[in-house]
C-alpha cells in the first residue's frame, strides 16, 4: 500500500505544495509504539518481556512488522493500532501536516530526515498522538481482557525459576 499507492500519490502532491500527507498515513511509528508500550506496562509473560526490544527495533529501526506478532497473539489489539492510526491521521489532516518523501524505513530518524521546514511540530505531535491513543486503547483492552499465558510458557517460566542462578528459588 505504502510504496505502491501512497508514495506515487504523495510524489504528485508534493510537486505542487512541497509536502504530502500521503507519506504520513502508513509509515507513522506512533501507533505501533503505543501498542508495544501497552504490552510492556499492562501485559505479562514473554509478550511483556520482549516489548522493550521490539520498541527499539520498531521506533528507532523502522521495522513495523515487529509488532505484528503482538497483534496476532491477541487479535482484539488491532483496535489499539487502528485507534492510534486514526487519531494521528486526524491530527495530520487538521494541521495540514506532510512530508517531502516517504520515510523508509518508517523510523523516527527517517521521519526527521524528510520533514519540511516548519512542519516539525505537526508531524512529531502526530507521532505522539498516535502512540498515546494506541497505548490508551491497548492498555484498556489488556486490563479488561488480558492475554492468557500459554501452558508451555508457564512451564518454561516455572522451570527457569527453579534453576539455581536463573530465578528465584
Amino acid at each position: 500500500m505504502n510504496h505502491g499507492v501512497l508514495a506515487p500519490l504523495g510524489v504528485e502532491a508534493a510537486k505542487t505544495s512541497g509536502k504530502a500527507i500521503h507519506f504520513l498515513l502508513e509509515t507513522n511509528p506512533g501507533p505501533g509504539l503505543g501498542l508495544l508500550m501497552a504490552y510492556y506496562f499492562m501485559g505479562k509473560g514473554m509478550l511483556k518481556e520482549s516489548a522493550p526490544g521490539s520498541m527499539i527495533i520498531h521506533f528507532l529501526g523502522g521495522i513495523h512488522e515487529i509488532y505484528f506478532p503482538y497483534v496476532l497473539a491477541h487479535p482484539i489489539m488491532i483496535l489499539s493500532v487502528i485507534a492510534g492510526g486514526f487519531a494521528a491521521d486526524l491530527w495530520f489532516v487538521i494541521t495540514g501536516a506532510g512530508l517531502v518523501a516517504t520515510p523508509s524505513p518508517g523510523s523516527i530518524f527517517a521521519y526527521l530526515a524528510v520533514i519540511p521546514p516548519g512542519q516539525h511540530f505537526p508531524v512529531l505531535m502526530g507521532v505522539v498522538i498516535g502512540a498515546v491513543a494506541s497505548f490508551l486503547v491497548g492498555a484498556v483492552i489488556l486490563r479488561v481482557n488480558p492475554v492468557r499465558e500459554e501452558k508451555g510458557e508457564e512451564e518454561t517460566t516455572a522451570a527457569v525459576s527453579t534453576v539455581p542462578g536463573l530465578g528465584t528459588n
